[in-house]
């Protein structure tokens, strides 16, 4: 008998937080509100900075829009610990350099994009993890039905 209210309130608190663990999850992955995914934009420009932290990293360009105006834009993408595990580094663009970047215009029209793809001016692409990793997902499966079916 002396244990059973202690029982109630841990299986309260358990309740709890597994009815708010989606509501947390989601709250982090609230960039999803902000940035079109049904549209795809394109630009060009000049590195500012690189920002590479988390939750999610920013890379700074100059882009000279259509009136001739340099309007700074902001990239945004998965966090650090995700980029840096697929080899970004604090240094890996240098101030200047031109980079083409393709990916989804913020809904509020933000000078801003969530990253799709970026391609350095020597042509090597630089994929969103995400994607690259649904693409390897995608490669392993078509590789597995090939080996079935022969």
């Amino acid at each position: 008998m002396l244990g059973r209210p202690a029982n109630r309130q841990s299986a309260a608190l358990a309740v709890t937080l597994v009815t708010m663990a989606p509501l947390i999850a989601q709250a982090h992955h609230a960039y999803r509100s902000v940035y079109n995914f049904n549209r795809t934009e394109t630009l060009v420009g000049e590195v500012v900075r690189l920002e590479l932290v988390n939750p999610h990293a920013r890379l700074f360009v100059n882009v000279t829009n259509g009136n001739g105006d340099v309007v700074e834009w902001m990239i945004e993408g998965p966090g650090k610990l995700s980029l840096a595990r697929r080899g970004w580094t604090d240094d890996m663009f240098a101030d200047g350099e031109t980079i083409t970047a393709v990916g989804n215009p913020a809904s509020a029209g933000h000078n801003a994009i969530w990253l799709e793809r970026l391609v350095r001016s020597d042509g090597t692409e630089i994929i969103d993890p995400l994607i690259a990793d649904a693409l390897a997902i995608e490669e392993e499966r078509r590789e597995r039905i090939r080996r079935a079916t022969q």
